[in-house]
């Protein structure tokens, strides 16, 4: 129950809904897309709930080579409408369908999954796999609004960049490739306990994963097995016969053994090298056998 609220704003425009974010200061405040997040906690010490559904943060368009798709966007609309048809945005389709109760999928936003703060999610490490960017808007001077793109935050510092600032857009580059998306949880409606997303375009392999610890600053890409790979795809060099053994031998060694209530670190770091190798051998169309 929110039993600190003493205000809540529904803001009908951009420059509103900064103006309501430039008064917050240190008012406990938090912004309100889908709620599947905030209603179920963290919320019970707000003061102020700023609700964002009446804002126009819902457009998915082609703009050169991006796709931008607004904050407000749900995961069942990147489940299903067709500029997301591309192979290169497999991996977006398949995390947006991660949690198999339609009706998360249907309120559930994407700027709100960029801004939660826990490692268990699904849709991130897609995110930093296709090299997503972020358009934030900041309260400016004199009622101006302040425009950033950055690119898909890893780490706390970088996270950091998110605080009191309102996620626009996903900016999505665009082009040839093939994307994959790997999950494991203990039943169809739960959070993932390990995942992993690869991309794959002609300029090269990136892998990305998340539950490296418990927030979502541990997002992890895993540039060791990266560069691993880079050899294998330069042009008129192939994949060797035993990849699979030596990419798994490389994800040994750079994924995190975090444990937490629910599994070991070490059977997360082994179901999570499973999982990168499953997507990898997707995006190369081989048989996702080890």
């Amino acid at each position: 129950m929110y039993l600190a609220l003493e205000r809540y704003s529904r803001p009908a425009s951009i420059e509103e809904c900064l103006a309501l974010l430039a008064e917050a200061h240190d008012e406990p405040t938090a912004l309100l897309a889908g709620g599947t997040e905030l209603n179920v906690r963290g919320h019970e010490e707000l003061v102020h709930v700023i609700d964002l559904q009446a804002l126009p943060l819902r457009d998915v368009r082609v703009e050169g080579d991006l796709l931008r798709v607004g904050a407000l966007v749900t995961l069942a609309r990147l489940r299903r409408d067709a500029a997301f048809a591309l192979p290169l945005l497999e991996g977006l389709r398949e995390a947006a369908a991660g949690f198999a109760v339609v009706a998360l999928q249907n309120r559930s936003t994407v700027g709100g999954r960029v801004c939660t703060d826990r490692g268990d999610q699904d849709l991130p490490p897609v995110l930093a796999a296709l090299g997503a960017k972020l358009r934030l808007l900041r309260p400016g001077r004199a009622g101006a609004v302040d425009e950033q793109v950055i690119d898909y935050p890893l780490g706390a510092a970088a996270r950091r960049a998110l605080r009191g600032a309102l996620v626009a857009e996903v900016l999505l580059p665009l082009g040839e490739g093939q994307g994959a998306y790997r999950r494991f949880s203990r039943t169809a409606v739960d959070a993932p306990l390990c995942n992993a997303a690869v991309v794959r375009r002609p300029s090269g392999v990136r892998i990305a994963v998340n539950l490296q610890g418990p927030r979502a600053a541990h997002l992890k890409r895993l540039g060791d097995t990266e560069s691993l790979i880079a050899s294998w795809h330069a042009p008129g060099a192939a994949f060797p016969q035993g990849w699979r053994e030596a990419v798994r031998l490389s994800l040994m060694t750079e994924l995190e053994p975090w444990g937490d209530a629910w599994v070991s670190g070490e059977y997360r770091q082994d179901v999570t090298a499973t999982l990168v190798v499953r997507a990898l051998a997707r995006v190369l169309g081989e048989e996702e056998v080890l």
